[in-house]
């Protein structure tokens, strides 16, 4: 995972409220895309892979609540322009 990556991703803005926000979006995204590349087809399918791959995706992100649940991840994503 480059540096280029991860920078493009971190202008993306997030439209959550600050004081609801458990899980970092970067962190959200990083999961999402990484998943889907490695053949996750759903919302529970990237949050399967989330907790099989913790440790690899904690050296990208900080992941400091662990992996969201489905729910969240569905509907962070659809949230996003």
């Amino acid at each position: 995972m480059s540096a280029t990556f991860l920078k493009h991703f971190n202008s993306i803005s997030d439209p959550r409220i600050e004081r609801y926000k458990k899980h970092e979006l970067i962190d959200i995204l990083l999961l999402s895309i990484s998943a889907v590349q490695s053949g996750a087809e759903g919302w529970e399918d990237i949050e399967d892979f989330g907790h099989l791959k913790l440790d690899w995706l904690k050296k990208y992100g900080a992941f400091d609540e662990g992996i969201p649940r489905h729910d969240t991840i569905a509907r962070v994503i659809c949230r996003l322009k």
